[in-house]
């Protein structure tokens, strides 16, 4: 999907619209949810990898659902679909002027429906998490309380989980953990807030750079050695999109670093009454 929305950035003097590209990325994730159907066919895996076939099935729907919001994306007036402007402002949310908002991919209403309870979709996701994370760094998952509806989607989530456990893994430069909590906190108001934070056991962040890593384009790679900084994703987008995701449901996020090393992310999220 990296590679489709890349491509899409390019597309405005090769005469081809959003819907074509869009209409054929569709076949492709249809072709990944038919392997998805044969993966979970009975003797395909054995039982103690069965769970690779459900948790790739969850990536092809989330794919789904990005191909959908580029095929609404055809419709759109502000510009003529195709032109960089269009593309920048619609398909890359955190190098466009504004982060969020009607028509953006971390715009919740164009999702397929808000979470439920934030626990259970936040237990469900640690196959996932540590397959990206990778075999040689323990991924833990953990929550206390934490079972409401919160105005982000499935997806978005995902989007942010996969984010921080990604960069995680990749500033470790080898073995180590990363954990994930979920708690319950009330403001001064009473009202109740979810707590998500996510820490490693990776080398850090300078404290000059931590603010700056949510800033469209800011990474460290291209001369910095592996473990030398807590890298902000591949193009230095991950971040940026992990904040607008947040924000786009009402919460905020930050970092800090742990003691005696690590990185520290804490993200706040409002409960969703209706």
């Amino acid at each position: 999907m990296e590679a489709v929305l890349e491509t899409l950035a390019s597309i405005h003097h090769h005469g081809e619209s959003l819907g074509d590209l869009a209409h054929d990325a569709r076949n492709m994730v249809t072709a990944l949810s038919l392997y998805c159907d044969l993966l979970e066919e009975p003797g395909v895996l054995s039982p103690a990898h069965h769970h690779y076939g459900s948790e790739l099935r969850l990536v092809a729907e989330a794919c789904r659902r990005l191909v959908e919001k580029l095929s609404l994306l055809e419709s759109g007036d502000e510009d003529a679909p195709g032109t960089i402007s269009f593309l920048q402002e619609r398909l890359f949310p955190d190098i466009a002027e504004t982060h969020s908002g009607p028509g953006s991919l971390v715009d919740e209403p164009w999702s397929a429906g808000l979470i439920d309870d934030l626990r259970q979709e936040l237990l469900s996701s640690r196959g996932l998490l540590a397959a990206i994370a990778g075999p040689s760094v323990t991924v833990r998952t953990a929550a206390e309380g934490g079972a409401r509806q919160v105005r982000m989607s499935s997806e978005n989530l995902i989007r942010v989980l996969v984010n921080l456990v990604k960069n995680s893994a990749e500033s470790m430069g080898g073995a180590g953990m990363i954990e994930l909590y979920l708690t319950e906190c009330r403001d001064a108001d009473g009202a109740v807030h979810l707590v998500l934070t996510v820490e490693d056991t990776g080398c850090g962040i300078p404290g000059e750079f931590l603010e700056k890593v949510f800033a469209p384009g800011f990474t460290s790679r291209g001369g910095e050695q592996p473990g030398a900084l807590w890298l902000s994703g591949h193009r230095g987008r991950g971040l940026s999109i992990t904040r607008s995701i947040v924000a786009a449901a009402g919460g905020r996020i930050h970092a800090e670093n742990r003691a005696p090393n690590g990185t520290r992310f804490i993200i706040e999220l409002p409960v969703r009454n209706t």
